[in-house]
C-alpha cells in the first residue's frame, strides 16, 4: 500500500534507515555519537549569520540534489561534493546542514575524529558501507565533519600513520568514483587544518569544491549575536537582553568564531540563571554583563591552552 502522509513516509525513512544502521553497528560496532541522520533537516541559510560569500556559494549547490537535469543541458555532470575549511567554531556544520534543507535532502552526519578513535583504519569500508547506503535512499548531504582525522595522526605515529590513511582514503575515494552519476548524493567534509588532508580527496571529480568559511568581522560578529539573541528571547517567550552597546563590546571580541560568541552569550545567561535561583533579582543580560563574560571566556581559554601545551602537566 502506497504511503500518502509526508509525516508517515518521513517516518517510514526514518524507521528504514535506523534499522539499516543498527545492523550495520553488528559488524563494525555501535555508531551512537558517531553517526547521526536527520531525515528533515531544519536549519536555513537565514539562521546562519556573517558569512555572506560562504552561504552564497554553498546554497548554490542544493542545485545539484534539486535540480540535476539542468547540469546535463549544459553537458556536464552535478558535482560530488565539496571542502569547506577554515578555523574551528565557524559555522562549517551549519551550513552544511542548511544546505541539506535547502535541497530537501537526509543529513547524515559522520563525526571522524569519533570513528576514527573507534575503528582506525577500518573505518574506510564503513565509510563505503554509510555512502552506499545514503546513496539509495535519495537526495541526501553526507557530512564529513573533521575531515583532518582521516590522517589518523591522532591514533598512530607518523609513518603508520600514513599508511593506514592512505588505504582509509583510497577506500572512500574509490567509492566516490564509483557513484551512479544519477544518485542524488553530495559529500560536504569540513576542517580546520588543510594541511592533514590527503590530496587525492579533493581531487578533480571528488571533493573539489574548496569554500572558505573564515572568522567573522564585526559587522559579521554583530549580525551573529543578534541571530543568537532573537533565538534565545523566541524560546524564553520574552525579552532577556537590555540595549547592548556593540561599540564596546566588539572591539573585545576580534578574532572570536561565531561558536565562542554563543559561549559568552551563554555565560552571561547562566549567572542570570544563578542569580534567579538564589532569589537574588535577575535584570536582563547588559553590555557589562558580556564585558565580564568575555573577560571569563577569556581566562578560561587562556587556561586549556596551557594545559593543551602541558604547561600545567
Amino acid at each position: 500500500m502506497a504511503i500518502s502522509d509526508p509525516s508517515d513516509l518521513q517516518w517510514a525513512i526514518q524507521r528504514r534507515i535506523e534499522d539499516v544502521f543498527a545492523k550495520l553497528g553488528e559488524k563494525f560496532g555501535d555508531l551512537t555519537g558517531r553517526v547521526e541522520t536527520s531525515i528533515r533537516p531544519d536549519v536555513s541559510f537565514d539562521a546562519v549569520g556573517g558569512l555572506r560569500e560562504a552561504k552564497a556559494a554553498v546554497r548554490g549547490f542544493a542545485y545539484a540534489l534539486t535540480s540535476p537535469e539542468l547540469y546535463a543541458q549544459w553537458g556536464i555532470r552535478p558535482p560530488r561534493g565539496l571542502l569547506l575549511y577554515g578555523p574551528p567554531g565557524t559555522g562549517k556544520a551549519t551550513l552544511a546542514r542548511a544546505l541539506a534543507t535547502a535541497a530537501g535532502a537526509i543529513f547524515y552526519h559522520l563525526k571522524l575524529i569519533n570513528l576514527t578513535t573507534k575503528f582506525g583504519a577500518n573505518t574506510g569500508e564503513l565509510l563505503q558501507e554509510i555512502l552506499r547506503i545514503a546513496a539509495s535512499e535519495g537526495k541526501g548531504v553526507l557530512f564529513l565533519d573533521e575531515a583532518d582525522a582521516l590522517a589518523l595522526e591522532h591514533l598512530l605515529p607518523p609513518p603508520q600513520a600514513r599508511e593506514a590513511s592512505a588505504r582509509l582514503v583510497a577506500a572512500l575515494c574509490e567509492k566516490l568514483d564509483g557513484l551512479d552519476p544519477g544518485a542524488r548524493i553530495l559529500v560536504v567534509a569540513s576542517t580546520s587544518r588543510t594541511d592533514s588532508i590527503d590530496p587525492a580527496l579533493v581531487a578533480p571529480g571528488r571533493l573539489d569544491h574548496l569554500i572558505e568559511v573564515p572568522l567573522p568581522d564585526a559587522a559579521a560578529q554583530q549580525e551573529i549575536f543578534e541571530k543568537i539573541r532573537a533565538k534565545i528571547e523566541r524560546e524564553a517567550g520574552r525579552s532577556v537582553f537590555a540595549a547592548i552597546d556593540y561599540r564596546t563590546v566588539l572591539p573585545v571580541m576580534g578574532g572570536m568564531s561565531g561558536a565562542e560568541i554563543f559561549q559568552i552569550v551563554q555565560r552571561a545567561l547562566e549567572v542570570k540563571v544563578h542569580r534567579a535561583a538564589e532569589h537574588q533579582g535577575a535584570s536582563p543580560v547588559t553590555t557589562e554583563d558580556l564585558l565580564m563574560a568575555i573577560d571569563e571566556y577569556k581566562r578560561v581559554r587562556g587556561v586549556v591552552e596551557k594545559i593543551r601545551y602541558g604547561q600545567y602537566l
